[in-house]
């Protein structure tokens, strides 16, 4: 049987609903209507942290144990991830409210939270996954037309797959051809 709090340690599927907002806990996933809504990882944990307890005060001393556990961090980094999970929200504009502070003793989720135990899953905001590769693929090939210069960076892993493949599906839109500076070589000083 699950409790109050299992959607939050993933025992069990749930959707939280809160203003405009769907929240996938488990999937670790916040969305604005159809829209992903990115947010760090230490702000999600303050938010879960906020939304097991909706409309208590949860205290500065609490969230800092359950986002940093066993670590030292000062109030500074709390206050950081507050102003993220803010920003993120939309916290303040248009009248919307959902975190607030209570100087010196901590924070409260203040807007209404709906929990819906083992919801259908969600309808995919856009179509179905694509292979990384080729979407990463359409995406730069869409830029090529209309630039002379295109950089692909990012953690080791395909880049240099994806570069070739667009240079073969795309060289005959250039007349002089296409160049490719490989910089795996070059290393920070």
């Amino acid at each position: 049987m699950a409790t109050d709090t299992d959607w939050i340690n993933g025992s069990a599927e749930a959707l939280i609903l809160f203003g405009p907002f769907r929240m996938l806990p488990k999937q670790r996933l916040l969305m604005q209507a159809d829209k992903p809504i990115h947010l760090g990882g230490r702000a999600f944990d303050v938010l879960i942290a906020l939304l097991e307890r909706p409309g208590e005060l949860v205290s500065k001393e609490e969230l800092m144990a359950r986002v940093w556990p066993n670590t030292f961090v000062g109030r500074a980094n709390l206050a950081v991830h507050i102003s993220a999970l803010r920003r993120a929200l939309g916290d303040g504009l248009d009248g919307n409210r959902y975190v607030v502070n209570i100087p010196g003793r901590g924070y409260r989720f203040v807007a209404p939270v709906t929990i819906v135990e083992d919801p259908l899953p969600p309808e995919p905001a856009v179509t179905p996954a694509r292979d990384p590769r080729s979407a990463m693929m359409q995406d730069h090939a869409a830029q090529l037309p209309h630039g002379y210069l295109l950089n692909l960076v990012g953690p080791g892993g395909g880049k240099t797959g994806v570069m070739l493949a667009l240079v073969s599906e795309t060289i005959s839109l250039r007349q002089d051809g296409i160049w490719l500076v490989n910089l795996n070589s070059v290393e920070d000083q």
